[in-house]
């Protein structure tokens, strides 16, 4: 029994003298499995790679064959918004319209309410325009908040001077330098020397058409800013 365990001593001694290699691989192996194993679980999720703009480029042809709508917003630093666009290239339209809105107009006329100049004013945007029979006060409301005074020559002023109207304006001149007075008349005749033609702002014929009554009107305010 002895002989028979010393024989199979010897035996396996012998088998891992001769192959301790096979171990040796058996163990490099393992080793080396196990440290693939454990790269592999280190191993980032696999990612899509970035596409090339190249391949992404549209088909022209396919591109002009669709028909759906596709709404583009598109935004031009340079383009200013329309509303100062349009005050930018019409700088005196809100200026005209102020000017309108705010002059005060007078008309001194005995026949004012059949004198359609002062309605023809209104409609044209000059909203502020009044007239009177005549005045009897150089300080009356009237006179006082009127921006432009037109004086007819005659049948008014009559009791602040014998000279009418021309006297009128002359005395409204003196007393009230920063306001423009006009002259106007339905007469071709009269007094071509008096004072008060070369006192007042201007001298108008009574009959001159609307468009001239307005561009005087204009021209005045120009002046007068």
């Amino acid at each position: 029994m002895t002989g028979i365990l010393l024989q199979v001593q010897n035996t396996t001694s012998n088998f891992w003298s001769y192959n301790w290699y096979y171990l040796f691989a058996v163990v490099v192996a393992v080793i080396s499995i196990t440290i693939a194993y454990k790269n592999y679980k280190k191993k980032p999720p696999e990612t899509k790679p970035t596409q090339n703009l190249s391949n992404n480029t549209f088909d022209n042809s396919s591109a002009l064959n669709n028909t759906t709508n596709v709404p583009v917003s598109i935004t031009n630093n340079f383009a200013p918004p329309l509303e100062m666009s349009y005050k930018s290239s019409n700088p005196s339209t809100s200026n005209d319209d102020n000017l309108k809105a705010t002059t005060r107009i007078l008309f001194i006329d005995d026949n004012h309410t059949d004198y359609k100049i002062v309605s023809i004013l209104k409609k044209a945007g000059w909203t502020k325009t009044k007239s009177v029979k005549d005045i009897t006060d150089l300080d009356s409301n009237y006179v006082t908040e009127a921006d432009i005074i037109f004086v007819d020559i005659n049948g008014v002023g009559l009791q602040l001077s014998v000279d009418q109207g021309l006297g009128l304006a002359s005395a409204l001149k003196r007393k009230y330098p920063n306001k423009k007075i006009v002259i106007y008349s339905a007469e071709t005749t009269g007094d071509r020397f008096h004072q008060a033609l070369r006192e007042v702002d201007f001298c108008l014929p009574k009959n001159a058409d609307a468009y001239q009554f307005i561009n005087l009107i204009e021209n005045l305010l120009k002046v007068n800013g």
